[in-house]
Protein backbone atom coordinates (compact mmCIF):
# COMPACT_ATOMS: atom_id res chain seq x y z
CA UNK A 1 0.00 0.00 0.00
CA UNK A 2 1.45 3.31 -0.79
CA UNK A 3 0.05 6.32 -0.02
CA UNK A 4 -0.52 8.82 -2.96
CA UNK A 5 -2.11 13.35 -3.54
CA UNK A 6 -4.69 13.99 -5.94
CA UNK A 7 -3.16 16.34 -8.70
CA UNK A 8 -5.99 17.27 -10.51
CA UNK A 9 -8.35 20.45 -8.99
CA UNK A 10 -11.23 17.81 -8.91
CA UNK A 11 -11.20 14.11 -8.95
CA UNK A 12 -14.09 11.91 -8.63
CA UNK A 13 -13.71 8.57 -6.24
CA UNK A 14 -16.22 6.01 -7.65
CA UNK A 15 -17.77 2.71 -7.31
CA UNK A 16 -16.77 1.34 -9.67
CA UNK A 17 -14.51 1.82 -12.27
CA UNK A 18 -16.77 3.78 -14.88
CA UNK A 19 -17.31 7.54 -15.50
CA UNK A 20 -21.07 7.36 -14.97
CA UNK A 21 -23.17 9.98 -12.87
CA UNK A 22 -24.31 6.87 -10.68
CA UNK A 23 -20.89 5.52 -9.65
CA UNK A 24 -19.42 8.80 -7.92
CA UNK A 25 -19.35 9.13 -4.19
CA UNK A 26 -17.47 12.21 -4.12
CA UNK A 27 -14.86 14.79 -4.96
CA UNK A 28 -11.42 15.09 -3.93
CA UNK A 29 -9.67 18.04 -3.83
CA UNK A 30 -6.06 18.27 -5.28
CA UNK A 31 -3.43 17.68 -2.27
CA UNK A 32 -6.15 15.04 -0.89
CA UNK A 33 -4.31 11.95 0.02
CA UNK A 34 -5.10 8.40 -1.09
CA UNK A 35 -3.71 4.65 0.04
CA UNK A 36 -3.78 2.55 -2.88
CA UNK A 37 -5.41 -0.86 -2.21
CA UNK A 38 -3.60 -3.01 -4.36
CA UNK A 39 -0.20 -3.97 -3.80
CA UNK A 40 0.90 -2.82 -6.71
CA UNK A 41 -0.93 -0.86 -9.30
CA UNK A 42 1.09 -0.89 -12.16
CA UNK A 43 -0.26 0.64 -15.31
CA UNK A 44 -3.77 0.49 -14.70
CA UNK A 45 -6.09 3.46 -15.82
CA UNK A 46 -8.55 2.75 -12.11
CA UNK A 47 -6.61 2.86 -8.81
CA UNK A 48 -9.20 1.41 -5.92
CA UNK A 49 -7.80 3.62 -3.04
CA UNK A 50 -9.01 4.18 0.34
CA UNK A 51 -8.98 7.94 2.33
CA UNK A 52 -10.65 10.01 4.90
CA UNK A 53 -13.03 12.57 3.58
CA UNK A 54 -14.32 14.91 6.16
CA UNK A 55 -13.03 12.08 8.43
CA UNK A 56 -15.52 9.26 7.22
CA UNK A 57 -13.35 6.54 5.77
CA UNK A 58 -14.47 5.56 2.26
CA UNK A 59 -13.21 3.33 -0.79
CA UNK A 60 -13.53 3.58 -4.46
CA UNK A 61 -11.95 3.51 -7.30
CA UNK A 62 -10.08 7.09 -9.17
CA UNK A 63 -8.53 7.39 -12.92
CA UNK A 64 -4.68 7.11 -11.98
CA UNK A 65 -3.07 9.42 -14.44
CA UNK A 66 -4.30 12.35 -11.88
CA UNK A 67 -2.22 10.71 -8.80
CA UNK A 68 1.18 11.51 -8.01
CA UNK A 69 3.60 9.79 -4.88
CA UNK A 70 2.89 11.98 -1.53
CA UNK A 71 5.11 15.06 -0.92
CA UNK A 72 3.64 15.74 2.49
CA UNK A 73 1.18 18.30 2.33
CA UNK A 74 0.21 20.28 5.09
CA UNK A 75 -3.06 21.20 6.86
CA UNK A 76 -5.00 24.37 6.95
CA UNK A 77 -5.66 26.24 10.01
CA UNK A 78 -8.95 25.85 11.69
CA UNK A 79 -9.17 28.15 14.99
CA UNK A 80 -11.90 30.67 13.51
CA UNK A 81 -14.90 31.43 15.14
CA UNK A 82 -18.56 31.83 13.45
CA UNK A 83 -19.66 35.16 12.35
CA UNK A 84 -23.03 36.64 11.40
CA UNK A 85 -24.15 40.36 10.00
CA UNK A 86 -25.95 42.43 13.37
CA UNK A 87 -29.06 43.77 11.68
CA UNK A 88 -29.98 47.07 12.19
CA UNK A 89 -33.57 47.02 10.89
CA UNK A 90 -36.41 44.41 11.18
CA UNK A 91 -35.38 41.29 8.67
CA UNK A 92 -38.50 39.40 7.92
CA UNK A 93 -40.03 36.71 5.26
CA UNK A 94 -42.65 39.46 3.67
CA UNK A 95 -39.26 41.48 2.76
CA UNK A 96 -36.81 40.83 -0.10
CA UNK A 97 -34.73 43.29 1.35
CA UNK A 98 -31.90 42.31 3.80
CA UNK A 99 -30.91 38.77 2.69
CA UNK A 100 -27.25 38.88 4.14
CA UNK A 101 -29.02 39.18 7.81
CA UNK A 102 -30.31 36.30 9.61
CA UNK A 103 -34.49 36.92 10.32
CA UNK A 104 -35.21 38.60 13.70
CA UNK A 105 -39.06 38.16 13.88
CA UNK A 106 -40.72 37.82 16.98
CA UNK A 107 -41.57 35.15 18.28
CA UNK A 108 -39.15 32.61 15.94
CA UNK A 109 -39.57 29.11 15.74
CA UNK A 110 -36.18 27.86 17.64
CA UNK A 111 -34.59 24.26 17.66
CA UNK A 112 -31.49 22.29 18.58
CA UNK A 113 -31.46 24.50 22.35
CA UNK A 114 -33.65 21.92 24.55
CA UNK A 115 -31.91 18.89 27.08
CA UNK A 116 -32.99 16.66 24.58
CA UNK A 117 -31.31 18.35 21.35
CA UNK A 118 -33.26 18.80 18.14
CA UNK A 119 -37.35 16.78 17.64
CA UNK A 120 -37.92 15.98 14.46
CA UNK A 121 -41.40 17.81 15.06
CA UNK A 122 -39.36 21.39 15.99
CA UNK A 123 -37.88 21.16 12.53
CA UNK A 124 -41.18 20.82 11.09
CA UNK A 125 -42.15 24.24 12.46
CA UNK A 126 -39.52 25.54 11.22
CA UNK A 127 -39.94 24.59 7.70
CA UNK A 128 -43.78 25.29 8.14
CA UNK A 129 -43.08 28.95 9.47
CA UNK A 130 -40.22 29.72 6.99
CA UNK A 131 -43.01 29.03 4.07
CA UNK A 132 -40.45 28.91 1.65
CA UNK A 133 -43.30 28.70 -0.98
CA UNK A 134 -44.97 32.19 -0.58
CA UNK A 135 -41.95 34.10 1.87
CA UNK A 136 -41.02 37.04 -0.34
CA UNK A 137 -37.61 36.51 0.88
CA UNK A 138 -36.84 33.24 -1.18
CA UNK A 139 -38.80 34.21 -4.45
CA UNK A 140 -36.81 34.08 -6.97
CA UNK A 141 -36.16 36.83 -9.64
CA UNK A 142 -34.77 37.47 -13.32
CA UNK A 143 -31.11 37.73 -12.30
CA UNK A 144 -31.51 35.08 -8.92
CA UNK A 145 -32.71 32.23 -7.16
CA UNK A 146 -32.08 31.81 -3.44
CA UNK A 147 -31.36 28.20 -1.76
CA UNK A 148 -28.53 29.41 0.23
CA UNK A 149 -31.12 32.20 1.97
CA UNK A 150 -33.55 29.36 2.49
CA UNK A 151 -30.93 27.07 3.53
CA UNK A 152 -29.24 29.73 5.95
CA UNK A 153 -32.32 30.42 8.01
CA UNK A 154 -33.17 27.10 8.07
CA UNK A 155 -29.87 26.22 9.98
CA UNK A 156 -30.44 29.21 11.86
CA UNK A 157 -33.53 28.29 13.65
CA UNK A 158 -32.59 24.84 14.21
CA UNK A 159 -29.43 25.80 15.90
CA UNK A 160 -26.36 24.87 13.34
CA UNK A 161 -24.18 26.98 11.99
CA UNK A 162 -24.59 27.37 8.16
CA UNK A 163 -22.61 30.82 6.74
CA UNK A 164 -23.93 33.16 5.16
CA UNK A 165 -21.40 35.65 5.43
CA UNK A 166 -17.78 34.39 6.16
CA UNK A 167 -14.82 35.86 7.00
CA UNK A 168 -11.85 36.60 4.22
CA UNK A 169 -8.56 35.50 3.79
CA UNK A 170 -7.26 38.01 5.53
CA UNK A 171 -9.35 37.97 8.21
CA UNK A 172 -8.85 34.10 8.74
CA UNK A 173 -5.08 34.65 8.71
CA UNK A 174 -6.14 37.31 11.80
CA UNK A 175 -8.43 34.96 13.71
CA UNK A 176 -5.50 32.02 13.81
CA UNK A 177 -2.92 34.36 15.10
CA UNK A 178 -5.24 35.43 18.01
CA UNK A 179 -6.19 38.72 16.71
CA UNK A 180 -9.61 40.57 17.76
CA UNK A 181 -11.18 41.21 14.05
CA UNK A 182 -14.45 43.09 13.83
CA UNK A 183 -16.95 42.34 11.36
CA UNK A 184 -17.60 44.59 8.66
CA UNK A 185 -19.15 43.77 5.40
CA UNK A 186 -17.29 43.81 1.99
CA UNK A 187 -13.95 44.33 4.43
CA UNK A 188 -13.71 41.35 6.53
CA UNK A 189 -16.56 39.18 5.15
CA UNK A 190 -18.00 38.57 2.09
CA UNK A 191 -21.31 37.08 1.14
CA UNK A 192 -21.65 32.89 0.37
CA UNK A 193 -23.63 31.65 -2.27
CA UNK A 194 -24.08 28.11 -3.04
CA UNK A 195 -21.43 27.39 -5.15
CA UNK A 196 -18.92 29.15 -2.31
CA UNK A 197 -20.92 26.47 0.55
CA UNK A 198 -19.77 23.78 -1.10
CA UNK A 199 -15.87 24.35 -0.49
CA UNK A 200 -17.11 26.56 3.22
CA UNK A 201 -18.21 22.69 4.27
CA UNK A 202 -15.27 20.93 2.70
CA UNK A 203 -12.89 23.24 4.38
CA UNK A 204 -14.69 24.21 7.69
CA UNK A 205 -17.78 22.39 8.08
CA UNK A 206 -16.06 19.91 10.83
CA UNK A 207 -15.05 22.50 12.84
CA UNK A 208 -19.02 23.92 13.53
CA UNK A 209 -20.38 20.54 14.10
CA UNK A 210 -21.15 19.14 10.41
CA UNK A 211 -20.60 15.19 9.96
CA UNK A 212 -20.14 14.10 6.32
CA UNK A 213 -22.26 11.50 5.03
CA UNK A 214 -21.93 8.79 1.99
CA UNK A 215 -25.24 7.65 2.32
CA UNK A 216 -28.66 9.03 1.84
CA UNK A 217 -30.50 6.69 3.49
CA UNK A 218 -28.30 7.45 6.55
CA UNK A 219 -29.09 10.91 5.97
CA UNK A 220 -32.80 10.35 5.83
CA UNK A 221 -32.64 8.47 9.30
CA UNK A 222 -31.02 11.21 10.65
CA UNK A 223 -32.82 13.39 9.54
CA UNK A 224 -36.04 11.58 10.97
CA UNK A 225 -34.46 11.52 13.98
CA UNK A 226 -33.97 15.38 14.60
CA UNK A 227 -30.67 16.33 12.89
CA UNK A 228 -30.43 19.40 10.78
CA UNK A 229 -28.85 17.52 7.26
CA UNK A 230 -28.04 19.46 3.60
CA UNK A 231 -27.25 18.39 0.24
CA UNK A 232 -24.71 20.56 -1.17
CA UNK A 233 -23.50 20.67 -4.95
CA UNK A 234 -21.28 23.23 -6.77
CA UNK A 235 -21.44 24.27 -10.83
CA UNK A 236 -19.28 22.91 -12.92
CA UNK A 237 -19.27 26.48 -14.20
CA UNK A 238 -18.66 28.66 -11.74
CA UNK A 239 -20.59 32.00 -13.17
CA UNK A 240 -24.07 29.63 -12.58
CA UNK A 241 -25.69 28.95 -9.35
CA UNK A 242 -24.60 26.16 -7.52
CA UNK A 243 -27.63 24.51 -4.96
CA UNK A 244 -28.25 24.04 -1.27
CA UNK A 245 -31.53 21.95 0.26
CA UNK A 246 -31.97 20.38 3.79
CA UNK A 247 -32.93 17.09 3.36
CA UNK A 248 -35.47 16.73 6.48
CA UNK A 249 -38.04 14.91 8.75
CA UNK A 250 -40.67 13.09 7.24
CA UNK A 251 -44.37 13.49 8.10
CA UNK A 252 -47.45 11.39 7.93
CA UNK A 253 -48.22 13.54 4.72
CA UNK A 254 -44.60 13.77 2.86
CA UNK A 255 -42.43 10.79 2.56
CA UNK A 256 -39.11 9.91 1.02
CA UNK A 257 -39.05 7.37 -1.91
CA UNK A 258 -37.78 4.04 -1.41
CA UNK A 259 -37.08 0.73 -3.00
CA UNK A 260 -37.30 -2.61 -1.01
CA UNK A 261 -36.70 -0.50 2.19
CA UNK A 262 -34.10 1.45 0.85
CA UNK A 263 -34.34 5.32 0.82
CA UNK A 264 -33.36 6.22 -3.03
CA UNK A 265 -35.06 9.50 -2.63
CA UNK A 266 -34.61 12.11 0.41
CA UNK A 267 -37.57 14.02 1.54
CA UNK A 268 -36.59 17.86 0.60
CA UNK A 269 -37.33 21.38 1.46
CA UNK A 270 -35.68 24.30 -0.62
CA UNK A 271 -35.79 27.42 -2.56
CA UNK A 272 -34.60 27.99 -6.09
CA UNK A 273 -35.93 27.45 -9.60
CA UNK A 274 -38.84 26.15 -7.18
CA UNK A 275 -39.42 26.80 -4.17
CA UNK A 276 -41.24 23.74 -1.94
CA UNK A 277 -41.79 22.81 1.48
CA UNK A 278 -41.74 19.32 0.83
CA UNK A 279 -40.60 17.35 -2.67
CA UNK A 280 -37.44 17.15 -4.56
CA UNK A 281 -35.60 14.70 -7.04
CA UNK A 282 -32.21 13.63 -7.49
CA UNK A 283 -30.69 16.36 -8.84
CA UNK A 284 -27.19 16.43 -7.36
CA UNK A 285 -25.75 13.78 -9.92
CA UNK A 286 -26.69 15.89 -12.71
CA UNK A 287 -23.12 16.22 -15.06
CA UNK A 288 -23.42 20.29 -14.80
CA UNK A 289 -22.61 19.70 -11.13
CA UNK A 290 -18.67 19.39 -10.26
CA UNK A 291 -18.85 18.07 -6.83
CA UNK A 292 -21.91 17.26 -4.14
CA UNK A 293 -21.53 16.27 -0.47
CA UNK A 294 -24.33 15.14 2.05
CA UNK A 295 -23.89 16.66 5.65
CA UNK A 296 -25.43 15.92 8.95
CA UNK A 297 -25.19 18.50 11.81
CA UNK A 298 -24.43 15.74 14.65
Amino acid sequence: MSTYIVTATALNIRTQPLPLPRTRIATLSQGHKVDTLAADPASSEWWKVKTLLNNVPIEGYVVSKYLAKDMQHPPSSNAITEVHLLPHDRIVRSNSSGRAFPLNEDNMPRSGNGQDGRQPEALGAIIDWLAVDTSQRYKRNSQATFCNIYAYDYCYLAGAYLPRVWWNRKAIAGLASGDTVAVKYGGTVSELNANSLYNWFDEFGADFGWERSFDIADVQARANAGSVCVISAQQEDLNRSGHICAVVPETAKHAATRKRDTVVLPLQSQAGANNFRYGGRVWWTASNFRGFSFWVHA
